[in-house]
């Protein structure tokens, strides 16, 4: 009786030890995935009508989300400025604003990130729900990031990344 009571305790602790690590596992596979899918980064295959190109500037190469287009993209005539709006099927939105002058932000919290190898700008994490990247390439550009729920849903690596691939 003794060693029947004794095999079933070290039975339900090599099960409870089982499951725990099968849960364990499962978190880490889930967080690892979770992790790859958003870290990832799309093409974006679009080129301006020379008719559009009035001032010689850059357009990103790569996107945080798949299938965006380009649903606006206007050149300023007068000044050089351009914006460029994408958007795809599940309503994630971005604009990119080109311009000779620098973009100003009245955020609490603008913290200083490196692009590229030489290049610094201006990363903030939440001016009224929006995500920004900011940096000057000869030009100013700035990537505007629009949350559907929190702005954590594109990270600032994403849109350093996005930044980097400006050709």
């Amino acid at each position: 009786m003794i060693n029947r009571i004794g095999l079933l305790n070290v039975t339900k602790r090599k099960i409870i030890f089982t499951a725990i690590l099968l849960a364990l596992v499962s978190i880490i596979s889930i967080i690892l995935v979770w992790s790859e899918l958003r870290g990832r980064m799309y093409d974006l295959h679009y080129i301006p009508k020379a008719s559009q190109m009035s001032f010689e500037f850059k357009i990103p190469t790569k996107v945080p989300f798949a299938e965006m287009k380009v649903n606006n993209f206007s050149v300023g005539l007068e000044q050089q400025e351009a914006e460029m709006s994408l958007l795809n099927a599940d309503i994630n939105m971005m604009d990119i604003g080109i311009s000779s002058s620098k973009p100003e932000y009245e955020a609490d919290n603008i913290e200083r990130v490196k692009i590229g190898h030489d290049t610094y700008g201006e990363f903030i994490p939440n001016d009224s729900g929006r995500r920004i990247l900011t940096w000057k390439d000869e030009i100013y550009y700035e990537i505007i990031y629009y949350p559907k729920v929190t702005p954590e849903e594109i990270s600032k690596t994403q849109l350093i990344q996005m930044a980097e691939s400006f050709q």
